[in-house]
């Protein structure tokens, strides 16, 4: 009887862990369902190997934000940027959450030091801080902010060197708006 409740809990757990995904189709060969993203530029991406939808704050098919930044120009740019259809990107409403919202900091201490923006990603609605103490120019906010809301679509950093993205970890090489690879890693990830 014991092996026979062993065997039941491996199906059962075995169930679980595959039923999120549908069997490979019989006439293409299986690929792992990461392969098909854009790679990360592991140095800088904390150990993840590709873009997550997981690892985002998209909800279904939209990213509702919430706006306590005094920086609108920064905002509206990031949100035009990453507005490229699969993902509706709109302004929080009085009946809903907030998926993320946008909020200002204006600190240099500890690891605000040398720090622009940072996406915190946790339970609950997620932040994109935008440092003000590090942000002087118009188009360092505006990198600044379409580069946080990227990582709030799931993207991670890209290597700047491999090709032109507003994905790349250092606001000096980071292109001001998704670039053409950014847009087909965004249909790679969204469809």
């Amino acid at each position: 009887m014991k092996q026979l409740r062993t065997v039941l809990t491996v199906v059962v757990l075995v169930a679980g862990l595959t039923a999120a995904a549908p069997p490979p189709a019989r006439d293409r060969p299986s690929v792992p369902a990461a392969a098909a993203y854009a790679a990360c530029w592991t140095k800088y991406s904390g150990g993840r190997a590709t873009d997550s939808r997981g690892n985002s704050s998209v909800d279904g098919r939209e990213l509702t934000y919430d706006d306590a930044t005094s920086l609108d120009d920064a905002l509206s740019h990031a949100v035009r940027s990453w507005s490229l259809g699969t993902i509706s990107i709109r302004k929080d409403g009085a009946t809903s959450y907030a998926d993320v919202e946008f909020k200002d900091t204006n600190r240099t201490d500890g690891q605000w030091r040398d720090l622009y923006g940072y996406w915190e990603h946790g339970p609950g609605t997620d932040v994109i801080w935008l440092n003000l103490a590090n942000l002087t120019t118009t188009e360092a906010r505006r990198k600044t902010a379409a580069h946080e809301l990227g990582h709030a679509l799931g993207f991670c950093h890209k290597d700047p060197s491999k090709y032109a993205t507003v994905m790349a970890p250092h606001t000096g090489d980071m292109a001001s708006a998704p670039t053409t690879q950014d847009k087909k890693n965004y249909a790679l990830l969204w469809g």
